[in-house]
C-alpha cells in the first residue's frame, strides 16, 4: 500500500508532520526515496511504533525490492504486504526471525533490534560492516540495559552515529528495549544511508 507521493515534500502532504518536528529531514528523506509511506493518505504517524514487518519492507525497498522465490520456516506471516519483504530477508540473513518458527511481524521493533537489521543489513547485502574495535556505549547511562546478542550491532551503530542517544537526568540514554518510533525509524535509516553512502547523492546531515 503507497498512500505516499515522493514529488510532494511530507510537509505538505500530512497532516501531523511539519517542519519544526526534529526529525523533519528524516522522515523528508525517507518519504522522498519511498522507503517510508504515510499509514493512510494524510498521516505519517511520526509517534507511532514501527513494527517488524515495517523495517524489514523498509529495507526491502532500499536494496530496490529484488525477486526472491521459496518458504520461509514462519507459521505467523498473515497479511499479504510483508511475505515477499520476509521472505528476502529470511533468505539474505537479514533476519532470522525471533524462534524458528515465528517472525513476530506486528511487534513493535526495539532500539536494539533496529540496529542489530541495520547492521546484518550492511554486511549481508551492502557488505560494508565493520564492528567497530573500541566502546562507542561508555557515555550513555544504560548501556547495561542492552541484550547480549545486540551489543557488537549496537556498538557499531552509535560509532557511526546512527544512534545519537536521548537526553535525561543524569546524561544520555540508549533506551535499547524501547520501541523504536516511526519518526526515529526514519532518521536512523536517512543517517544509514548518508554514513554508508547508499545512495551517491548530497544527503541532509542529521
Amino acid at each position: 500500500l503507497r498512500f505516499t507521493d515522493p514529488e510532494i515534500p511530507a510537509y505538505q502532504q500530512f497532516d501531523d508532520v511539519d517542519l519544526a518536528l526534529w526529525s523533519y529531514p528524516g522522515i523528508a528523506f525517507c518519504v522522498k526515496t519511498g522507503l517510508m509511506s504515510g499509514t493512510d493518505a494524510h498521516t505519517f504517524a511520526p509517534h507511532a511504533v514501527t513494527t517488524r514487518a515495517q523495517i524489514v519492507q523498509i529495507l526491502y525497498n532500499l536494496e530496490g525490492e529484488p525477486e526472491v522465490s521459496g518458504t520461509t520456516p514462519f507459521t505467523d506471516l498473515t497479511a499479504d504486504w510483508y511475505k515477499t519483504a520476509v521472505l528476502w530477508a529470511y533468505q539474505t540473513g537479514v533476519t532470522s526471525g525471533v524462534s524458528e518458527t515465528t517472525f513476530a511481524p506486528d511487534t513493535p521493533v526495539t532500539r536494539e533490534q533496529v540496529a542489530v537489521f541495520l547492521a546484518r543489513f550492511a554486511d549481508r547485502v551492502l557488505d560494508r560492516y565493520t564492528p567497530y574495535m573500541w566502546d562507542a556505549l561508555f557515555p550513555f547511562q544504560d548501556r547495561e540495559q542492552i541484550s547480549y546478542y545486540a551489543r557488537t550491532a549496537m556498538n557499531w551503530a552509535c560509532d557511526l552515529g546512527l544512534i545519537k542517544g536521548i537526553p535525561g537526568p543524569g546524561g544520555l540514554r540508549l533506551e535499547p528495549q524501547s520501541s523504536a518510533t516511526r519518526e526515529q525509524m526514519a532518521v536512523m535509516i536517512a543517517r544509514f544511508c548518508r554514513r554508508l553512502n547508499v545512495w551517491n547523492e548530497p544527503m541532509p546531515e542529521l
